[in-house]
């Protein structure tokens, strides 16, 4: 018994120094430069080939379209970084794959390296890797990994994805996408 109320009371000191530390750490008077943490939000279109290029419509236009949307992708994650240019974060997220009537709840830690190209521009990729869960295929799940190209100018990132998920459906292997899309960033 006397165990778990000291427990518990240094427990309780514990989260009151965190409380003021914390207080103490969101004050404005701390330059952007000290702080290490972001935020990242991204949204992004799975893309499949068009079977029917070169098709003539009744009108008499043609299919001229190499690629169409395929559902949608959104994930959400928290990191730390050093400058912008390295960071790691913890990421989740749902995907939807049309085509394959799939939904997806990726859970993945993200590796992110983005070296300047200009005075506010970088260039740069993230490699993910982690675990992908369907939702409503039973216990359908696999190794989630993610390699993808960035283009980020201050708090906003244009990027291509390439995914997979690691199982495998109506025999095909291993399923995946590659997806375009934009992500908003807060470094703080």
């Amino acid at each position: 018994m006397k165990f778990k109320f000291l427990f518990f009371s240094l427990l309780i000191f514990n989260l009151t120094i965190a409380q003021v530390e914390i207080t103490i750490n969101d004050s404005d008077d701390i330059s952007s430069e000290n702080r290490f943490t972001f935020t990242q939000f991204e949204i992004s279109v799975p893309l499949q080939g068009n079977k029917n290029r070169g098709e003539v419509f009744p009108d008499g236009s043609t299919n001229n379209s190499w690629f169409l949307p395929d559902g949608v992708n959104a994930n959400l994650g928290y990191g730390i970084h050093l400058n912008k240019w390295i960071g790691l974060s913890a990421n989740a997220g749902i995907g939807m794959k049309l085509s394959e009537k799939l939904i997806v709840t990726p859970l993945f830690s993200n590796l992110r390296i983005m070296p300047k190209i200009a005075d506010e521009t970088r260039l740069g990729i993230d490699i993910g890797l982690g675990h992908a869960f369907s939702i409503g295929r039973g216990n359908l799940s696999g190794t989630f990994k993610r390699l993808k190209l960035n283009l980020e100018s201050d708090d906003l990132q244009l990027f291509i994805e390439i995914v997979s998920y690691g199982f495998d459906i109506h025999n095909t292997q291993n399923i995946g996408s590659i997806s375009i899309g934009v992500a908003g960033l807060n470094f703080f």
